[in-house]
C-alpha cells in the first residue's frame, strides 16, 4: 500500500459504526407528501428527495467519493420495512445497539430521537408487519420454531441482484433515460395494464435523474472544498473528481478514474434506494479492463496509479454497513455487505479471461486485507496456474479466505440446465456469497425464506411434534420407533421435508405479493434487462431470469444423523430406535441407561460414518438427501414471476447459510449425528466441525460426489488448512491440483482459512491487539474480533487439514 492507501485503511479501523437518521427523516417525510399516489411513483420520489438533500461528505485523501450515510461504515435506517426492533433496541431489548455481543452500532439521543419520531406514521404500513399479519397460522408456527425463517427479505428489502454495469460503462444514464423516454411514448394508454407501465416507467425515470443529481451534488462538494484547501495537489485531485462526477455516471465513461467512480455511485444508489444485501459487482475486471489498457497505452495512467485506485475503491465498499435487527443479525454476523467481486474465468471465445485488472484485484486484496468486496476468482480448464499461485499467496496474505475459488464447469452446467441461453453462460458471477446471477439480466440470486434442514429431522424424530415448542405440525404415517430400515425413516423425512418446503413457497408467494405492493424499486430495475421494456419491476417479472430459493442449514448434519442410525442401530445394532430417541430427549445426559447418554453419545460420534471422509457409508445418505432436496425445489415449485415472461421460475438450492447454522442450531434439540442440544450444525456443505478424519483430499472427494447440478443459489465449501499448507510454492501448487481434481468433477467452490488456531484463541481474550484479524466465516470474510464468541468457537472448532 502506498501513503494514501495506508492513512484511508487506518481511518476506516478507527471509525466506530454509527446509526444514521437522515435517511430515515427524509424518505418518511417524502412518504407522507405522496399518500394516495402509485407506490412506484411515492418510492421513486423518496429516493430522489434523499439524494438531494442527504449530506454529502467528502474526506481526505479520497479518490473514490460518495457516501451512504453521514459518517463511514455508518447504517442509514429503513423503516418502510420493519420498524417494531428499532423501538425496542434502541431502549435495551435485548440490547442497546452499543451493548450488543457483535455488530455493535452507536448513536446519540437526537438521532435516537429522529428515529423515534419517524416510527408512528410506520404504524400499520410497514412491509415486515402486514406480511406477518398475512401469513397463515401454521406459518407463522413455523417460523416462530424456528424451522422456516424469512425475516432477511421482509424486515429488509430484497437485494442479491447484479446490475448492468458495464452498459452503464458503456452508455451512460443518458442512454437508459432515453430507453424510458421511448418506452413511455409507446405505450397506448387504451390497452390495460399499461397505466401501471407508466407508473413505474416515470419512476424509473425519475431515479435515474435522482442519480445523476447526486453525482452532481458529489461533484459540487468536491470543488467547494478545492476552494476551501491551500495544497494544490489536493484541490486537483478536488477538481479532477468534481469534473468526473459531473460526467459520469450520466455519461460513458472515458477513463479507469471515471469507469470506477461511476460504479461505485451506482453501488451507492443501489444501496440507498432499498434495504437490500448483495449488492454485487459481476465481472469486474472485464468490463473495466478496456478503460484500463486504453489510459496505460496512452500514457495517462501508471499501474501503480491503477492499483491505487481499485484499493481506494476497496476501503470505500467497506465504509458500506448495514443495521439489521438483533434477531436478524444473528444470521449474517461481521457487519456483512456481501458485496461479491468477480475475475477471471473465460470469455466466449473460451479463452482466459484473466487480464492485468484480475491480477491488481488480487494485489489489492492482498495489500488492504479487508472483508469488502469478496473476491472470487473463476477457474476453468485453461485458467493458467499462475494466476491461481498468485490467488493463493494472497489468501496467505489475507487469512480471511480471500480470494475464494469457483468453477466454471460447476455453475454452468447448472445454469445450462435451467434453461439459460448460451451467449449468457460464461458470464454468469457469483452473488452475494456465491449465487450464481446473470449480470444485468438476473431478478434476485437468492430470495426466499431458510429452511432448518436438521430441525425438521428432529421434528419427524418425534412423529411430527417439534419437541421444543410441543407444536404437531404434520403427523407422520408411521411411529418412528417402529421403523425397521433407515430407509423407512428417510420416507417419513422426505414427507416432513415436503410438507415445510411447501410452506416455504407458500411463504414467499405472500412475500412477492406484499412487495408489489410496497416495495417497487424503479432505479435499479432500470438498469436490468428487461424491466424497461416490460415496464415491469424485478418483484414483478421485468427480468430475463429469475429463480427462489433462500438459504439451508444442516443438511450435512442430516445426512451424518441418517448414516448414524443405519450404522449404529441397523447394521451393527449397537442401540435401539427406542433407546436412541431417548437419549435424544434427554439430550445424552441420562446417566441411567444402559448404555447410557453420553455412551451412546460416544458411539454416534465415533462408531458411525462422517461425511468429509470419502466414506461411502455417510456419503450415500448426505447425497440422496441433497438429491431430494434439489430436485423437488427444482421440479415441483414455481416462483410468483412464473409466466410473467423471466425464466425458469424455478425454486432451486441454497446451501449458503451465513451464520444460520449457528443461529439454528439453538432451535434444535441433540441429534443423532452426536450433536447436543443448541450446538451448530455444519455450514454450507462443509463436513460438521470435527468430522474430518482422513486430510483434506478425502473432504473434496466427499463435497465432490454432491449433485451440485441443483446448486444454482450455491453451497459454500469452507476448508480450514494449517499455515504450514500455504507456506511454499510446492504446497501451493498441490493446493491447486487438489482444486483442480474437485473443480473437474463439477465441485462448485472452495474456501480457504490459513490461521493457526491458536491465533484465534489469542484474538478472543486479548481482542484489541487483533482489530484486523481477518476470518473466513462462512461464504464472506469477516474481522474476527467483531463476531460474537459462538461464531468464533465455531471456526476454531473446524478441523486443521493438511494437504
Amino acid at each position: 500500500m502506498n501513503e494514501r492507501i495506508t492513512r484511508l485503511r487506518k481511518k476506516l479501523f478507527e471509525t466506530q459504526p454509527k446509526i444514521c437518521s437522515e435517511r430515515c427523516m427524509i424518505f418518511t417525510n417524502a412518504m407522507k407528501e405522496s399518500e394516495g399516489l402509485p407506490i412506484a411513483i411515492r418510492r421513486a420520489e423518496a429516493f430522489y428527495q434523499v439524494l438531494d438533500k442527504m449530506t454529502i461528505v467528502v474526506s481526505d485523501d479520497e479518490i473514490i467519493v460518495g457516501n451512504q450515510a453521514k459518517w463511514p461504515k455508518s447504517s442509514p435506517i429503513y423503516p418502510e420495512y420493519s420498524y417494531e426492533w428499532l423501538v425496542e433496541e434502541f431502549h435495551g431489548n435485548p440490547y442497546h445497539f452499543h451493548e450488543r455481543p457483535g455488530d455493535k452500532f452507536y448513536s446519540d439521543e437526537y438521532t435516537k430521537q429522529d428515529i423515534l419520531s419517524c416510527v408512528d406514521y410506520w404504524k400499520g404500513k410497514s412491509l415486515y408487519e402486514n406480511f406477518r399479519k398475512t401469513l397463515p397460522q401454521d406459518i407463522n408456527e413455523a417460523w416462530d420454531a424456528g424451522v422456516i425463517d424469512d425475516t432477511w427479505v421482509s424486515a429488509a428489502g430484497l437485494g442479491n441482484i447484479i446490475v448492468d454495469y458495464d452498459l452503464v460503462l458503456k452508455k451512460g444514464l443518458k442512454d437508459v433515460i432515453r430507453r424510458i423516454k421511448q418506452s413511455i411514448s409507446q405505450l397506448d394508454l387504451r390497452e390495460p395494464g399499461n397505466v401501471k407501465k407508466k407508473w413505474f416507467l416515470e419512476a424509473a425515470l425519475k431515479g435515474n435523474q435522482a442519480v445523476i443529481n447526486f453525482s452532481n451534488r458529489i461533484g459540487a462538494q468536491c470543488e467547494k472544498q478545492a476552494g476551501e484547501t491551500e495544497d494544490q495537489v489536493r484541490r486537483d485531485e478536488l477538481l479532477k473528481l468534481a469534473d468526473i462526477c459531473r460526467r459520469v455516471p450520466l455519461h460513458p465513461a472515458t477513463t479507469f478514474h471515471e469507469a470506477v467512480q461511476s460504479i461505485y455511485i451506482i453501488l451507492l444508489a443501489v444501496h440507498l434506494e432499498s434495504n437490500g444485501h448483495a449488492i454485487s459487482l459481476g465481472r469486474f475486471d472485464q468490463y473495466v479492463y478496456p478503460f484500463y489498457k486504453q489510459d496505460i497505452q496512452n500514457g495517462v495512467l501508471t499501474r501503480e496509479e491503477g492499483l491505487e485506485i481499485i484499493e481506494a475503491f476497496f476501503i470505500k465498499c467497506n465504509e458500506l454497513n448495514k443495521l439489521r435487527s438483533w434477531p436478524d443479525s444473528v444470521f449474517f454476523l461481521g457487519y456483512q455487505m456481501f458485496i461479491n467481486l468477480a475475475i477471471g474465468g473465460q470469455t466466449v471465445e473460451g479463452e482466459d479471461a484473466v487480464n492485468d485488472v484480475s491480477y491488481l484485484c488480487i494485489e489489492a486484496c492482498q495489500d488492504v486485507t479487508l472483508f469488502t468486496p469478496s473476491i472470487s476468482v473463476k477457474w476453468f480448464e485453461k485458467t493458467d496456474d499462475a494466476f491461481m499461485l498468485k490467488a493463493l499467496e494472497a489468501v496467505m496474505v489475507h487469512q480471511g479466505g480471500q480470494p475464494a475459488f469457483y468453477n466454471d464447469k460447476a455453475f454452468i452446467r447448472t445454469l445450462e440446465n435451467m434453461g439459460i441461453a448460451k451467449e449468457d453462460l460464461v458470464d454468469w458471477s457469483p452473488d452475494g456469497c456465491i449465487e450464481a446471477s446473470i449480470p444485468g439480466k438476473w431478478d434476485f440470486a437468492a430470495k426466499g425464506p431458510w429452511l432448518n434442514v436438521e430441525k425438521v429431522l428432529e421434528i419427524t424424530l418425534n412423529n411430527g411434534v417439534d419437541p421444543q415448542t410441543g407444536i404437531l405440525f404434520k403427523k407422520t404415517s408411521k411411529d418412528i420407533a417402529t421403523c425397521k430400515s433407515t430407509e423407512d425413516l428417510f420416507d417419513a423425512y422426505k414427507e416432513m421435508l415436503t410438507y415445510f418446503m411447501d410452506l416455504q413457497v407458500i411463504t414467499e408467494h405472500i412475500n412477492d405479493e406484499i412487495h408489489v405492493l410496497h416495495d417497487i424499486n424503479a432505479f435499479r430495475a432500470s438498469l436490468v434487462e428487461d424491466c424497461i421494456g416490460r415496464g415491469l419491476d424485478l418483484i414483478e417479472g421485468g427480468s430475463l431470469y429469475s429463480a427462489d430459493g433462500g438459504p439451508t442449514a444442516g443438511t450435512i448434519s442430516a445426512g451424518d444423523a441418517l448414516a448414524a442410525i443405519e450404522s449404529i442401530i441397523f447394521d451393527k445394532e449397537l442401540v435401539t430406535m427406542e433407546q436412541l430417541l431417548h437419549a435424544l430427549k434427554t439430550n445424552f445426559e441420562d446417566m441411567h441407561t444402559v448404555p447410557t447418554g453420553e455412551e451412546i453419545r460416544a458411539m454416534l460420534i465415533n462408531k458411525a460414518p462422517k461425511f468429509g471422509n470419502d466414506d461411502n457409508g455417510a456419503d450415500h445418505w448426505v447425497v440422496k438427501l441433497e438429491e431430494f432436496i434439489g430436485s423437488s425445489y427444482r421440479y415441483n415449485y414455481k416462483s410468483s414471476k412464473y409466466g410473467k415472461g423471466p425464466i425458469p421460475c424455478s425454486y432451486s438450492y441454497s446451501q449458503s447459510p451465513v451464520t444460520g447454522n449457528i443461529a439454528f442450531g439453538k432451535c434444535i434439540g441433540a441429534t443423532p449425528d452426536g450433536r447436543k442440544s443448541g450446538d451448530p450444525v455444519n455450514n454450507g456443505i462443509s463436513p460438521a466441525n470435527g468430522s474430518e478424519k482422513n486430510g483434506a483430499t478425502a473432504a473434496c472427494n466427499s463435497v465432490a460426489k454432491l449433485p451440485s447440478i441443483w446448486f444454482q443459489k450455491g453451497a459454500i465449501f469452507n476448508m480450514r488448512l494449517t499455515s504450514s499448507a500455504l507456506a511454499t510454492q510446492e504446497n501451493r501448487k498441490r493446493i491447486i491440483d487438489m482444486v483442480k481434481v474437485l473443480f473437474h468433477n463439477y465441485g462448485q467452490q472452495i474456501q480457504f482459512n490459513v490461521v493457526n488456531g491458536d491465533i484465534y484463541k489469542e484474538a478472543m481474550k486479548h481482542p484489541e491487539k487483533y482489530n484486523d484479524l481477518m476470518v473466513r466465516v462462512s461464504g464472506y470474510s469477516a474481522l474476527f474480533t467483531t463476531l460474537v464468541p459462538e461464531v468464533q468457537l465455531d471456526v476454531i472448532n473446524r478441523t486443521e487439514l493438511e494437504v
